[in-house]
């Protein structure tokens, strides 16, 4: 696969705009007191990069690369734009002493990440590596998988919306609490629930 320079340096640019803003607001003792957040947040640059570009490399090389290749952007682009948000929330509460609000921030992170994977799927073709359909599943039938494809889209898509919504703007810790636990619960059905029924009903 023959890369894009100025595709990928718009999203290597993307990704490492959090880490301007977290040199322009340096602080040693905030970075040494949050040093575990920050190397996981680095970890998860590092992965959400190079695992989508390999996904992409496997799908330029199949009949349907036009396509797959096409869809292989915007969804290299999504994860990028989600990663970059959440780096500046990170950064943000760290920089700014809000050690009280993780629970918010948690919150909103994974809202974000119901947000950005209802558009992954959105833009999710069946036969294309991001799937994981022929490695992480068995045989598939595309209309069954289409079908639930587009109902986890728009679950994870208006739940992420209005998580966010609600994280930003509630208070009250109880119900901050009671959120994520249903959040964890929409992804724990999204992810978990959709992977082992497709294990089991062909």
């Amino acid at each position: 696969m023959k890369l894009n320079p100025t595709f990928e340096l718009l999203i290597i640019s993307i990704v490492l705009s959090p880490f301007v803003y977290l040199l322009q607001h340096w602080n040693p003792s905030v970075f040494v007191s949050n040093i575990n957040s920050f190397m996981l947040y680095c970890f998860s640059v590092i992965a959400f990069y190079f695992l989508p570009l390999l996904f992409h490399k496997i799908d330029s090389v199949k009949p349907n690369s036009e396509v797959l290749v096409r869809n292989g952007k915007k969804i290299r682009l999504i994860w990028s734009a989600y990663l970059a948000v959440l780096g500046f929330i990170l950064f943000y509460y760290s920089f700014n002493h809000y050690e009280a609000e993780r629970t918010r921030f948690l919150g909103v992170a994974l809202s974000l990440f119901l947000f950005s994977s209802g558009n992954f799927q959105q833009n999710l073709h069946p036969s294309s590596a991001f799937s994981g359909n022929g490695w992480l599943m068995r045989d598939y039938e595309e209309k069954k998988y289409r079908s639930s494809q587009r109902f986890t889209a728009k679950l994870f898509f208006w739940v992420g919306i209005f998580g966010t919504i609600f994280f930003l703007k509630n208070e009250e810790k109880i119900f901050t609490s009671w959120g994520l636990i249903f959040i964890g619960m929409v992804i724990f059905y999204g992810i978990i629930i959709r992977l082992i029924r497709n294990q089991i009903i062909r």
